[in-house]
């Protein structure tokens, strides 16, 4: 019977990669019991390319090192913490408020409305090449003409519209609109350059 430290002595021995047949032939043994003995003791020997086999090398474990205070490496961070920026806040008399919010969105689409309880949330996609361009609507910061007055009634008549609607087919038809419509506005958007 053959043993893992004769299979072991025949590798050392060759100093090169053996075959299970190659192996066998050295310790004088059956190819069915060495191929065993390598395969159940992976500890012991490894398996390489050409279905060779060699013995194994203990590895080497390095000394822990104390990990040193490294600064980050980054210039910004990649998305600003705190999450959506609150623009304005519009209470109807019905009781219904309209939370106007921005943040980059993973759409095409330049805003998405989204409820919860009495309160429509209208987040504009502030990463939507539309604002790149022009004004962000509800920015107290910016001017205050009829023309950006006129587009905040109608992305918050779009919000109440789409909020208002039951689910199923056509809700996700208003939605799919929504985002052919940031599509479209960033076609006019290049064509005009």
């Amino acid at each position: 019977m053959v043993t893992t430290d004769a299979i072991a002595q025949v590798l050392r021995e060759a100093g090169e990669p053996l075959t299970v047949g190659e192996i066998a032939a050295r310790v004088g043994a059956d190819v069915r019991e060495c191929d065993a003995i390598l395969w159940q003791t992976p500890d012991r020997f490894v398996w390489q390319p050409g279905h060779k086999w060699a013995v194994a090398t203990g590895k080497t474990r390095l000394p822990a090192q104390p990990i040193s205070d490294v600064p980050d490496a980054r210039t910004q961070l990649t998305s600003p913490s705190g999450g959506p920026r609150q623009l304005r806040a519009v209470t109807l008399s019905s009781g219904l408020v309209i939370s106007v919010t921005r943040r980059p969105l993973d759409t095409d689409a330049f805003f998405s409305v989204r409820s919860a309880g009495n309160t429509v949330t209208l987040t504009l996609n502030s990463a939507h090449e539309l604002f790149a361009k022009l004004p962000m609507p509800f920015d107290d910061s910016r001017d205050g003409s009829a023309y950006k007055e006129l587009c905040e009634v109608l992305l918050s008549a779009w919000a109440l519209y789409e909020d208002g609607l039951p689910g199923g087919s056509t809700k996700r038809a208003t939605e799919d609109a929504r985002l052919l419509w940031g599509r479209r506005v960033v076609e006019m958007l290049r064509e005009q350059d």
